[in-house]
């Protein structure tokens, strides 16, 4: 199976600005996984396909301490990619909170019914909700006692520092200009469905939205989008395989692999991009369908020494250097 951990080994890093700086990390061989066959499968002269893990490695998330109803101890991943912040079931338990109205979460890969808890006080950072209704969602779905969304983000910084492996939730402060470095490079945003959007983005040569997602562990594209690269690339070799999305709810869905040539944002310039491309629920329920679209996941931050989402500011930054990330095979 193809996780983020040996998908991203295959990445290299460059951009145009001023001083020019290149990273680029040695290719490996990526592993066929073939899934289980089905009644009225096709047969063995098909490709194989790729089984790739969409959800993001234990190990390699950002938490983010949080207080609920004047407690402390609690860690909460931000996600960026979530309408609402969400707890779990054993959070819930221990502060014996009481239960709301049932709701619908839009995720992903698909919609559920979901109970929901009553929080008079969460705060994690600068930011706070007071006097909330949010979903509950089982510890498998989530990886921590809860996720902070972009209801909490509202007029925030997110910052994940990746080289020191820590996360920070605080209010958004304009930076004057001469306190950034030449390693760091800011990208222009907007909100759209209430997260950071950058709409100019070029994705394989095509103008694209890319919103930036930071509860997802690989990047994926619509299939407008990889319909859009592929025309762009007939007489250019274009290394695509079918392959089967798993998400942490545990659902497969069909879709594609491929290696994207770059992805441009402003003066940013990423090339050699593992990407997976699905009609995935999300653009459906965004009606993003017919759209060039695509989530950028953990996967291309962690490329980064530093990322700085400013929800305030409308701005992305991006810090070049030594990332989270180190370049090893699973077994």
């Amino acid at each position: 199976m193809l996780t983020r951990r040996n998908i991203a080994a295959g990445l290299g890093l460059s951009f145009a600005a001023p001083a020019v700086l290149a990273q680029t990390i040695t290719p490996v061989s990526l592993t066929q996984t073939p899934p289980a066959s089905t009644p009225g499968a096709a047969t063995a002269a098909e490709d194989p396909l790729f089984v790739i893990d969409t959800s993001q490695d234990r190990d390699e998330r950002l938490s983010a301490p949080v207080r609920i109803n004047g407690i402390d101890g609690f860690n909460f991943t931000v996600d960026t990619g979530a309408d609402r912040s969400v707890l779990t079931e054993g959070l819930v338990q221990r502060l014996d909170l009481p239960r709301g109205p049932d709701v619908m979460v839009h995720g992903v890969s698909g919609s559920i019914q979901c109970p929901t808890a009553m929080v008079a006080s969460l705060s994690a950072g600068d930011s706070r909700l007071a006097d909330t209704i949010l979903p509950i969602l089982p510890y498998d779905r989530v990886g921590a006692d809860g996720l902070l969304g972009v209801d909490i983000l509202d007029g925030r910084n997110v910052v994940m520092d990746f080289g020191r492996n820590r996360l920070e939730v605080r209010r958004s402060r304009r930076t004057p200009d001469f306190l950034y470095s030449s390693r760091d490079i800011t990208v222009v945003a907007n909100e759209k469905f209430g997260r950071l959007t950058i709409a100019n983005a070029k994705i394989g040569g095509t103008r694209s939205l890319a919103f930036v997602d930071s509860g997802g562990g690989i990047s994926i594209g619509n299939m407008a989008l990889a319909r859009a690269i592929a025309a762009r690339r007939r007489r250019a070799p274009d290394i695509v395989r079918q392959a089967r999305l798993l998400t942490a709810a545990g659902e497969m869905q069909l879709g594609e692999f491929r290696i994207v040539p770059a992805i441009v944002m402003g003066e940013l310039r990423i090339t050699n991009i593992p990407m997976a491309f699905a009609d995935i629920h999300i653009f459906d329920y965004w009606s993003l369908n017919n759209q060039p679209a695509a989530l950028l996941g953990v996967d291309v931050l962690r490329l980064f020494a530093r990322v700085e989402l400013d929800f305030g500011s409308d701005r992305v930054l991006f810090r070049l250097g030594q990332g989270g990330f180190a370049p090893t095979l699973n077994a």
